[in-house]
């Protein structure tokens, strides 16, 4: 890749990469951190972005993080103001599942961007569901 001498170090490590973003400020009576795919982009400081490593997939990150299980942890022992910050997300407890887990977990992920691609607003309800069982088993939560 060509680079500018000028440009910050950064730039050339993590701008035009697939990850998962949020935006940075959290509406105070939100259920859910609200986590999305990011496609390969330049990042902005209105959406926070994060990339994974080659252990774990963005999708698998993105449900686990969608979960109120992770939101209810993040509340309580993270941060409770509407700022959801990159090294707020970094303290969060992300088990690595068995592969059969994650992909199970993947599958509903692919689900639900597929409801979505055919109706914004369509019902991911009985999907939503079916994703926080498989992540109360993750976190061993009855």
């Amino acid at each position: 890749m060509k680079t500018d001498p000028k440009a910050r170090y950064q730039g050339y490590t993590f701008y035009f990469r697939e990850g998962f973003c949020w935006n940075n400020l959290l509406n105070p009576n939100a259920r859910l951190l609200k986590v999305k795919l990011k496609g390969e982009s330049v990042n902005d400081v209105g959406s926070m972005s994060l990339y994974t490593t080659n252990i774990l997939s963005n999708k698998y990150i993105v449900a686990l993080l969608n979960s109120n299980i992770l939101f209810d942890y993040y509340r309580e022992f993270i941060n409770c103001s509407v700022n959801v910050q990159i090294n707020d997300i970094k303290q969060l407890p992300i088990i690595i599942p068995t592969k059969g887990l994650a992909s199970s977990i993947e599958l509903l992920a692919d689900k639900a961007i597929k409801k979505k691609q055919e109706s914004a607003n369509a019902n991911l309800e009985s999907i939503e569901v079916e994703t926080e069982d498989l992540i109360k088993i993750l976190y061993s939560i009855e």
